[in-house]
């Protein structure tokens, strides 16, 4: 019996880690959005993903941020940020300020 939980511990163990190695779109998506500076005082910060494209070894993360004062008076801006990531680092590609 012990030795039966051991293998199917071993085996929940490595299918996890084959799983982290893989790089899906869900989470180059969640890495750029970490990313995204937020907007800072006093605003509103509201991300959505524009584009998305799959490369060689990553994915192409646009993400267009709007930034609005909580009490909604005043002037609102508009960011695009684009991201090219992949399992190893998340690099900005354009800022769009």
């Amino acid at each position: 019996m012990r030795n039966l939980l051991s293998i199917f511990l071993l085996a929940v163990l490595l299918s996890g880690c084959a799983s982290e190695q893989d790089l899906t779109l869900e989470t180059a998506t969640s890495r750029a959005l970490d990313k995204v500076p937020g907007c800072g005082n006093h605003l509103e910060t509201f991300n959505k993903v524009n584009e998305s494209q799959e490369k060689e070894d990553g994915f192409v993360i646009t993400i267009q941020q709007d930034c609005e004062p909580k009490d909604g008076e005043g002037p609102q801006m508009r960011s695009d940020y684009t991201y090219y990531v992949t399992k190893n680092e998340v690099k900005i590609v354009k800022d769009n300020n």
